[in-house]
């Protein structure tokens, strides 16, 4: 099984006291079951670049490069296949009248696109996706 981490599922891990359950999802994992999209990876660069100039995001900064040097051939770019699996994708949520937001939708596309399993807390956002969701915040 493939694994597509959302970035709820990266930023639970820097949190003072992440949610133990998803601590024992990834602890039942492998390494190479698991992949981030490029969107998450910039969605990660943004959120500690906003941050000012402290300790924390130093902290940040040096945990995004142990990120980067794990994952270094496990992030997958928003290509030319994604950007068609996007494409279809979008047509059929827009024929049913919904919406998704831009990130997002650009996430589920990379979860389709390379047949990974989505996993996030925010089941909600990606639920008219047609992608395969867990959330180990409840799903155990």
């Amino acid at each position: 099984m493939r694994y597509l981490l959302d970035t709820s599922m990266l930023s639970e891990l820097v949190k003072s006291t992440p949610e133990s359950r998803v601590l024992q999802w990834f602890e039942a994992r492998k390494a190479s079951e698991l992949y981030i999209s490029a969107m998450t990876w910039g969605e990660l660069q943004r959120g500690v670049s906003r941050l000012p100039k402290s300790k924390r995001r130093s902290e940040l900064t040096r945990w995004l490069e142990q990120l980067q040097m794990g994952f270094e051939d496990r992030i997958l770019a928003f290509d030319q296949n994604v950007s068609v699996v996007w494409a279809h994708m979008m047509v059929m949520t827009e024929e049913q009248g919904k919406s998704m937001a831009a990130f997002d939708s650009i996430i589920a596309a990379t979860a389709r696109a390379h047949d990974c399993k989505l996993v996030t807390r925010n089941v909600r956002d990606f639920a008219k996706a047609g992608v395969n969701v867990l959330n180990p915040w409840q799903d155990q």
